[in-house]
């Protein structure tokens, strides 16, 4: 008799506050810009190269994943399954190599006018290798959470820059 190895689905919820407003933030969250910048040396995925549309629902990418930009780990699908502007929600429904599930939704909330809460929560199935991969996302998404933290000053000084050349004009 073969034992099979019983495995379930785990959550990785990693949340943070922002120095910027919730509007600006989820504008930069929905770019391939801001995915470029927050995952710069951890991750690199080739369909992103040149992209420069917002994402859209229902866009859907196949390509390489490279690891730390040049380690290939595995050909990653991604669908966005879902743009929320009223709840401020993105939600990506991802799989590749080990990885048999991976959800993703990003949210953003309005703590006041200038500060925002950042949350990534990510449901994940890897088989056998899920808490591995579990510990993996973990770490990734504190760093990518702590960009975020370094960038929101920056998207926020931009946004204000434009807001009073607006108005001046």
């Amino acid at each position: 008799m073969t034992k099979r190895i019983a495995t379930t689905g785990r959550i990785v919820r990693r949340t943070t506050d922002l120095d910027a407003p919730a509007e600006v933030i989820w504008a930069a969250a929905q770019t391939p810009q801001a995915f470029r910048y927050v995952t710069r040396g951890l991750l690199d995925w080739r369909p992103l190269r040149g992209q420069t549309d917002p994402w859209r629902q229902g866009d859907e990418a196949t390509g390489w994943l490279l690891l730390f930009g040049v380690v290939p780990f595995s050909k990653h699908r991604i669908r966005v399954a879902e743009i929320d502007p009223a709840t401020r929600t993105l939600r990506s429904e991802e799989s590749g190599g080990a990885i048999r599930s991976w959800c993703h939704d990003i949210v953003v909330e309005e703590i006041d006018a200038d500060r925002c809460r950042y949350t990534d929560e990510i449901r994940l199935d890897a088989g056998p290798l899920t808490l591995a991969v579990t510990a993996f996302a973990w770490v990734f998404y504190g760093e990518r959470q702590r960009r975020w933290r370094r960038l929101a000053p920056a998207l926020a000084g931009a946004e204000r820059v434009r807001a009073d050349t607006a108005s001046a004009t």
